[in-house]
């Protein structure tokens, strides 16, 4: 049992992260950003990588095999969902390269956590653990600006045109802003999961007050904190294993 949450803990971050990357792609591309299919990588991506970690093990070669078994499930899926959909809306990664570009973000993803573990170089861990913090907490951030456009009632075209990369700029700021001094004061003041305290307050603190949404700072204050929580957990369990 505590292999299966560990490795289902490693497999939520890394396809957090590697969605992530993946929308904020899209976004600053101008390629839609659409909440359904948000879902279905989520979902491929941790399937792949938990089934790959349950059954193998977490390393080097395995996170090459999740990097390219994980892009080709979806595009596989998209290529047979092509006719679901308004091409003139949803310009999304039916396109065969687009495999490539999920494989590069698959291993920038996986490797974060791998280097974040096992590395031995504290500025390649403190590197990973920047990116990881904040691209996760960025996923848990889109996905809520989705579900929250979906709960208002707008339609699936019109929160695809909505979903811009200057409605998630100050998110993206504030999460790396946070992972960053939260880095930094845990440094400075050597207690632990002292990071924590700081990300949750100052990201909830930078987009509450930019956006003037008590909602999504009350959020952001909630998704950075699972986020680390689950981070400090994975590295915990598994050095205690190693």
């Amino acid at each position: 049992m505590k292999k299966f949450y560990l490795n289902l803990l490693f497999s939520i971050l890394a396809a957090l992260v590697m969605n992530a990357l993946d929308m904020v792609y899209h976004l600053a591309t101008g390629w839609a950003v659409h909440l359904n299919y948000v879902a279905i990588k989520l979902t491929v991506i941790l399937f792949t990588v938990w089934m790959i970690t349950q059954f193998i093990g977490i390393g080097k070669e395995e996170g090459v095999v999740a990097s390219v078994i994980g892009p080709f499930m979806f595009y596989v899926y998209y290529v047979f969902a092509g006719a679901t959909l308004n091409r003139t809306i949803f310009k999304i990664d039916e396109q065969f390269w687009f495999f490539f570009l999920h494989l590069s973000l698959m291993l920038i993803a996986y490797f974060s956590l791998l280097n974040f573990i096992q590395s031995k170089s504290h500025w390649i861990r403190t590197f990973s653990f920047i990116l990881i913090a904040s691209f996760a907490s960025i996923a848990l951030d889109l996905l809520y600006t989705m579900i929250k456009m979906r709960l208002q009632g707008i339609d699936e075209e019109t929160a695809a045109r909505l979903m811009t990369f200057s409605l998630i700029l100050i998110p993206i700021i504030a999460y790396f802003v946070a992972a960053l001094i939260g880095v930094l004061i845990e440094r400075l003041f050597n207690k632990k999961y002292l990071d924590t305290a700081f990300a949750t307050i100052l990201s909830a603190l930078i987009i509450g007050f930019f956006t003037k949404d008590f909602m999504h700072a009350v959020f952001s204050f909630v998704f950075i904190g699972i986020v680390y929580h689950i981070i400090h957990t994975c590295k915990k369990r598994i050095m205690n294993e190693g």
